[in-house]
């Protein structure tokens, strides 16, 4: 047989190869979209058996079944979706030739893969490490799947027609979890209505059931994590709102904005208020920037008004708004009844829990001879409540446990099996006795250093911070809105990281953010370059 054919050379069409990649990108891009639109969406009630590294002798830890209700579906359908875009994204990088650009950004991301699989290997704990905790599942594969989907998202050619519907994309997300937590907040449960149990739940095996008391609050885990989530989205509509030229525009992301600022004062929580606060600096100079600087500055003060109107009745409801949000700042509470009253109780107290430990200390000193041979048992510590809602305790022990293992970390999301549960000291900083268990440290950087070491937290830092930083810096960031918008919610997002740890229903937010940013930032730039040739 002839082997003319090993001579033949077949030429390649270069405009059906770019065609063949704008439907890949095509693809690729809705296929990021659903992440965003369902994902942080999926509720679910799932019972399965969970297998304790070790034996705690307590119910959230050990060996048993083992309910969730946020987070296992919601990792299955990230493994799915990332396995099919990965392999989509494989096609247009080994068929269709798409070069992958050389970056600092991309070098820090290779290092940040390498050292969680590595952490997961090494780990003490290799399952727990690989998937999470059942009712997190927060492990090296979930945190591999944002490392992927931002590379992919940083690899797709933009138009802006699609980068701004990616933007609108994550509405559903704050109309939904606004509902919920409004609902809630003025006192309605949403757990009595026939389809919302049915949404969770068809059946549950016998002996199970819903606790008494129980809450549909938002499709994510905690009120920590929606106050987080909610300043990602008040700091991108807010910018948009401000920045946006045409009037529509600007009262359309205004409306937007007002109904995240909702969802995050029905969380009563305090993180995402102080990140915006946090925030307002860079709000400022966004605003010194814009290219009309009084329209700027008037629609963030009209803004302004109506988050005002948004407060006061969510405050008037409970007061604990104000003490989560401007009374982190200011004790004093205008709503709260009798609030002079009782700082002045709670001071007495403390003055007389003082005094009394002083005289015991004297007393107890003076009889220690009288009294040697009579054994006394250690006197535990009282109730109290370290800064940041005890955040403070949980950060000083977990480095602690970092400098043990401070290269290659204990493994993501094995948390509460190394952090000691027996602390005495957990009552006098935790607020909530001896029994609670504290399951993850509310950083997310001091997690990444906790799980996969100080090396992989040094390249996830380059990556979120560098990552906004670069469009901050661009030239180019003045000429589209959007880019600004989504560049100060990541920031928030950021932030808000120093008091939250990572979770599925946000994270993704965030990853594929960045990398859609980013990647239409190259497009840009491409696009001012071949017209300058």
């Amino acid at each position: 047989m002839s082997d003319w054919y090993k001579y033949l050379t077949i030429e390649r069409d270069e405009h059906e190869d770019q065609m063949d990649m704008e439907r890949v990108d095509a693809i690729l891009f809705w296929g990021l979209a659903f992440i965003v639109l369902v994902i942080p969406l999926i509720v679910r009630v799932h019972i399965g058996d969970f297998i304790s590294p070790s034996i705690t002798q307590t119910d959230v830890l050990d060996t048993g079944k083992k309910a969730d209700v946020f987070t296992y579906y919601k990792f299955v359908v990230l493994l799915v979706s990332t396995a099919f875009l990965s392999l989509v994204f494989l096609y247009k990088v080994l068929v269709l030739n798409y070069q992958i650009p050389k970056t600092k950004i991309d070098i820090a991301l290779a290092v940040l893969a390498v050292c969680l699989t590595l952490s997961a290997v090494l780990a003490p704990y290799k399952t727990l490490a690989l998937y999470g905790l059942h009712n997190r599942h927060e492990g090296t594969l979930t945190y591999l799947c944002y490392l992927m989907l931002f590379f992919i998202a940083s690899n797709i050619r933009y138009t802006v027609r699609r980068f701004q519907q990616f933007i609108y994309f994550l509405t559903p997300f704050i109309i939904i979890n606004t509902i919920l937590g409004t609902l809630n907040f003025f006192g309605y449960d949403v757990l009595q209505l026939h389809w919302v149990r049915t949404l969770l739940y068809s059946s549950l095996p016998e002996g199970a059931k819903i606790a008494q008391g129980s809450s549909f609050l938002a499709t994510i885990n905690h009120g920590n994590y929606v106050s987080g989530v909610s300043a990602f989205f008040v700091a991108l509509f807010f910018c948009l709102a401000v920045l946006e030229k045409k009037i529509w525009k600007k009262i359309l992301n205004g409306l937007i904005a007002s109904v995240a600022f909702a969802l995050l004062l029905s969380s009563l929580s305090s993180n995402g208020f102080v990140t915006l606060v946090l925030m307002s600096p860079l709000f400022v100079y966004m605003i010194v920037k814009a290219e009309k600087r009084k329209v700027a500055a008037l629609s963030s003060l009209v803004l302004m008004v109506v988050f005002v109107a948004v407060y006061v009745p969510f405050v008037k409801q409970n007061h604990r708004v104000w003490d989560e949000t401007i009374g982190f700042f200011i004790p004093y509470n205008p709503f709260q009844q009798d609030h002079q009253q009782a700082g002045l109780n709670t001071a007495f107290k403390d003055i007389e829990q003082v005094v009394g430990h002083i005289t015991e200390r004297v007393v107890s000193g003076s009889s220690a001879y009288a009294d040697a041979e009579e054994y006394r048992l250690p006197k535990l510590p009282g109730p109290g409540i370290a800064p940041g809602s005890g955040r403070a305790f949980i950060w000083e022990k977990a480095l602690e446990l970092i400098s043990d293992k401070p290269f290659i970390g204990y493994g993501l999301d094995t948390f509460p099996y190394f952090f000691n549960q027996d602390d005495p000291e957990k009552n006098s900083n935790l607020g909530e006795g001896y029994s609670v268990i504290v399951d993850k440290p509310h950083n997310m950087y001091i997690g990444m250093a906790f799980g996969a070491g100080i090396v992989a937290l040094f390249a996830l830092v380059v990556v979120m911070v560098g990552g906004p930083i670069q469009l901050l810096r661009s030239t180019h960031v003045r000429f589209n809105v959007y880019i600004a918008a989504l560049c100060a919610a990541l920031m928030a997002y950021v932030i808000q990281g120093m008091f939250n740890d990572s979770i599925i229903g946000t994270a993704v937010f965030f990853w594929v953010g960045l990398g859609v940013s980013i990647g239409f930032l190259r497009t840009t730039n491409k696009s001012i370059k071949g017209r300058n040739r």
